[in-house]
């Protein structure tokens, strides 16, 4: 949020593409690999399914490094400059680096995009404001100017899990819940304030 003649702070709360799309593969292709932050598997849950011409162990050896862009990508909240650095693109950087994945996300694009279209609703309503005030009441003192990214993932159970200071992952199921919620966004402003 922006106010004239002083610095503010900024929440970006929405989906990434990127970020469903990996989720997807990992649960598609039942990779065995650890997401940092973990992360439960997609709700709705996906079949397993190995397309020909795909090496799961290959993939699974490509797709931590692959992970650690995409998070990177949504962290950065916005499109960036270039469209072949979004890591999903199979014709991106991050892919060309990564030629099993890059081979898994040609196979299972569609099939990706599709559970992304049914699994992307809009974004929880969160009291965004409400808990900045708050916290501003508590400091006696206006908040320091800070960016604060929520990236929403379609997951099983309650998540919300720091990736950085100022960039949380967190599922529909605990977005959806005020009493999770409300004091999880006041302790993520609250470090940053």
């Amino acid at each position: 949020m922006g106010f004239a003649g002083r610095e503010s702070w900024q929440v970006s709360h929405g989906t990434s593409r990127a970020v469903t799309t990996a989720l997807f593969l990992r649960d598609t292709l039942a990779l065995s690999v650890d997401t940092v932050p973990e992360l439960p598997g997609l709700d709705p849950g996906v079949p397993v399914v190995v397309p020909a011409g795909v090496d799961r162990a290959a993939a699974a050896g490509e797709w931590l490094g692959w992970w650690a862009d995409v998070l990177d990508h949504a962290r950065a909240g916005s499109p960036p400059d270039d469209p072949s650095d979004v890591p999903d693109d199979p014709s991106g950087t991050s892919l060309r680096v990564r030629p099993a994945l890059r081979a898994a996300v040609l196979a299972l694009r569609p099939a990706a995009a599709d559970h992304h279209r049914r699994t992307a609703a809009s974004p929880q309503a969160l009291p965004i404001g409400e808990v900045v005030r708050g916290v501003e009441h508590r400091l006696g003192r206006h908040v320091r100017p800070f960016r604060l990214v929520i990236t929403e993932v379609p997951v099983r159970g309650p998540v919300w899990e720091r990736a950085t200071a100022a960039h949380v992952i967190a599922s529909r199921h605990f977005l959806g819940d005020p009493a999770l919620s409300a004091p999880a966004l006041r302790a993520a402003v609250e470090a940053l304030a």
